[in-house]
């Protein structure tokens, strides 16, 4: 799988609608949150919970929930997800 690279994350994010751009990277707005998905040669981790995304000239910074900050190389990076928030409406379950 080709790895991501700046100019392509910068593109995916900025066509994403829940994320606004803004002097401090891209925000995610109302209860949308995001994940970077970040691979080796043998294993996968996830960022979640992001609600903040700058992008840097060798780095990117992602600011989750909870204020942790990551900083990440762009190499690792395998994907993006933006989860939208729930709809309000009748659910199943416990």
């Amino acid at each position: 799988m080709r790895r991501m690279d700046r100019a392509l994350i910068e593109t995916i994010l900025a066509g994403t609608s829940g994320l606004e751009k803004s002097d401090t990277g891209f925000q995610a707005a109302d209860e949308h949150r995001a994940s970077i998905y970040l691979g080796g040669s043998a294993s996968t981790t996830v960022l979640s919970d992001l609600v903040r995304i700058q992008l840097h000239e060798t780095h990117l910074e992602a600011e989750a929930k909870d204020r942790t900050l990551h900083f990440v190389t762009y190499d690792p990076i395998l994907g993006l997800q933006v989860r939208r928030p729930r709809e309000d409406g009748p659910r199943t379950g416990f």
